[in-house]
């Protein structure tokens, strides 16, 4: 009995010092990093055969190890997924404020640090998302837009394909705040924008735009004719204050 119970002993040790040696080893891979500068957008495949568009000031980055024993990577930014399916190994992207699990689909994901709201619309099959505060699915055509003030969670139908129209080239906003609309703009076009009066922050625009084909000074020019909002450019600045 005693000498059985020494082999279970030595078996329990063996088996925590073998997963606590993956653990460091894991720990100790380096990270791979990817980022795409203002005024560009970046496509590439993960190992697993994913394929991803970086949008413009974002970055990402994952274990040298991705696709082995997990899929997990991190986000800061924008970017559009169409995940190769591995039902064994979830596929998780992790931000600040909303995380997202899937096996095998396509779908948008956007939450820059400095954006108001984060986003994430599906193209096509099911994914999981976690915040602090609850948990949910999100069916194809719908979008949920997480309020990261409040922490709010709203899920609605949407035209799901629109919001990967950036890798196209097109710059896209559906009822978008302008603070957001603004940051988008001057990663796109490389400018400074100024939103001069406070009552502007909470206004919301619809439009969608070629990002090559229009410039700067037209797509304010159609914001403008809305009658919300007025501006003045001067070079590469850009001041937006409410109509006299």
């Amino acid at each position: 009995m005693y000498a059985a119970a020494m082999i279970i002993v030595v078996f329990i040790c063996g088996t925590i010092a073998f997963q606590s040696g993956k653990r460091v080893l894991r720990n100790q891979l380096a990270q791979i990093t990817i980022e795409a500068p203002y005024g560009s957008k970046t496509k590439l495949y993960l190992p697993d055969g994913t394929l991803v568009w970086l949008n413009a000031g974002s970055k990402m980055s994952y274990a040298q190890d991705f696709g082995i024993n997990e899929r997990a990577l991190n986000l800061t930014g924008e970017a559009y997924f169409e995940v190769t399916k591995n039902k064994h190994i979830p596929f998780k992207v992790h931000t600040d404020e909303l995380d997202v699990k899937v096996l095998g689909t396509k779908f948008n994901f956007r939450n820059y640090q400095d954006a108001l709201e984060a986003k994430v619309c599906l193209l096509e099959g099911k994914v999981a998302l976690s915040t602090q505060q609850k948990e949910t699915i999100l069916h194809p055509d719908q979008q949920a837009l997480l309020d990261k003030k409040t922490g709010n969670l709203l899920i609605s139908s949407t035209k799901a394909a629109y919001s990967a129209e950036w890798t196209n080239d097109r710059l896209y906003f559906d009822e978008a705040l302008l603070p957001d609309i603004v940051k988008e703009l001057e990663r796109s076009y490389n400018i400074k924008i100024t939103i001069a009066d406070a009552a502007l922050n909470s206004v919301r625009f619809y439009g969608n735009f070629r990002r090559k084909e229009q410039s700067i000074r037209e797509i304010m020019d159609v914001l403008s004719s809305t009658d919300k909002m007025t501006y003045t450019i001067e070079g590469k600045n850009i001041v937006i204050t409410l109509p006299e």
